[in-house]
């Protein structure tokens, strides 16, 4: 179990995320906060009960115009690479759901209010030997020769509702199975692309209307104990590369070799854009150059840099998602032996733990049996009542990966 501490890197300052009122108030001074409060008081006495259809409005009529300009709507921005007018109200009310500024305000003196509000969980699990952990347990699990890995699908055939044959290349050559069931968590708009027949024209055109946001990861391994003692920190400002850093050793001593540590910085952008585009080289010396001019580290701290680019990171919720969303998933779920799961196969922000249970519920309909969720002594019930493993409302299950916005 971690204890969640975050900042957001303010106009020099660190203002703690989630944000906490009285330490915002605090850092951006006595007048701006005022003007917050005034902003706030101004908003609800509109009492504008309409419908928020972008996260601009839904932010402004929760938190106040000047409270949305300092602290939502240039990370927002970073991370999505459009304005705010154009990104769905509904990403933002899944991050946080129906807080608003009177309802931090109170959580910060009542504590117990806390636990309404998974954006404001302060603690996380997180496996001791990493991440990686989960995947390699899995592994595991299941006959190895039966996987194939680093396999790009080609071609999904069908007929009568009912996927018939996947044709994939791994290393070169070319390969074609039956499947009895599917689960497919490759993103909506490859997955219509690669049925054949091909569906309807109006279906393709909606699947290739849903886009995604693209990452790149840069990890600095340093030759220092830590470089932050936070979970995460996050830079709004346009003029830093990366949107948020982590320091995994911070979740696991196991994470890095004593007197080392690892930062993860993370770069949103487009496939094809200059961020993409970038070598490794050029990308780790960008990356470094900021460290250095933050304060992290210095440049002969650095022992390393990796980079990996992470194609189709996030669902992209622009206006109007929905609707082009609803017609792919409706024309798709002709197929009885088809499931589809995860953030890029269904579509739909999930952080970690709830990726991970959709994977659970794909194989509960595929098995039509109930698998437990918790192994080794920890009975299910006993794990869901201590840290409230999937509801949200106490802990996240594992770090969330997603480019939240603050």
């Amino acid at each position: 179990i971690v204890n969640r501490t975050s900042n957001i890197y303010l106009n020099h300052r660190y203002v703690k995320y989630p944000l906490q009122p009285i330490d915002a108030f605090r850092k951006v001074g006595y007048k701006q906060s005022l003007i917050f409060l005034y902003d706030y008081i101004v908003q609800k006495y509109k009492a504008d009960n309409s419908a928020p259809r972008s996260l601009e409005d839904w932010v402004v009529q929760r938190f106040g115009k000047s409270l949305y300009e300092v602290f939502f709507k240039g990370y927002s921005e970073k991370v999505w690479g459009m304005d705010c007018t154009n990104i769905d109200a509904d990403w933002i009310a899944q991050r946080i759901q129906n807080l608003s500024l009177a309802k931090a305000i109170k959580s910060a003196i009542v504590k117990r209010t806390k636990k309404q509000f998974a954006t404001l969980t302060d603690k996380f699990l997180y496996p001791t030997e990493g991440i990686g952990s989960i995947t390699d347990n899995l592994r595991s699990g299941i006959n190895a020769s039966s996987l194939q890995l680093e396999a790009s699908v080609e071609r999904i055939n069908h007929k009568n509702n009912r996927i018939t044959s996947i044709e994939y290349r791994r290393q070169g050559e070319r390969h074609r199975i039956a499947p009895e069931h599917v689960v497919s968590t490759i993103p909506l708009s490859v997955l219509a692309k690669c049925l054949d027949p091909k569906p309807p024209p109006h279906v393709l055109a909606a699947a290739n209307s849903l886009r995604s946001r693209d990452l790149v990861l840069v990890t600095l391994m340093v030759n220092r104990n830590q470089v932050s003692k936070d979970s995460w920190v996050y830079f709004p400002d346009k003029n830093i590369p990366f949107g948020r850093i982590h320091e995994p050793r911070n979740w696991s001593e196991h994470m890095a070799p004593q007197g080392k540590t690892a930062v993860v910085t993370e770069h949103f952008c487009f496939r094809g854009d200059e961020t993409w585009s970038l070598s490794d080289e050029q990308l780790v010396q960008r990356t470094v150059d900021s460290m250095v001019k933050l304060g992290f580290m210095n440049k002969g701290d650095l022992l390393d840099g990796v980079v990996m680019r992470i194609a189709n990171a996030y669902p992209l919720f622009e206006i109007g998602y929905r609707e082009q969303c609803e017609t792919v998933c409706a024309y798709l779920s002709q197929f009885e032996n088809l499931n589809l799961a995860g953030r890029t196969g269904a579509f739909r922000y999930y952080n970690m733990d709830q990726a991970m249970l959709s994977g659970v519920e794909a194989a509960e309909q595929l098995t039509g049996e109930k698998i437990a969720l918790a192994r080794s002594g920890l009975a299910k019930q006993k794990v869901k009542d201590h840290v409230k493993l999937f509801d949200g409302e106490e802990n996240e299950m594992c770090p969330d990966y997603s480019g939240v916005a603050p």
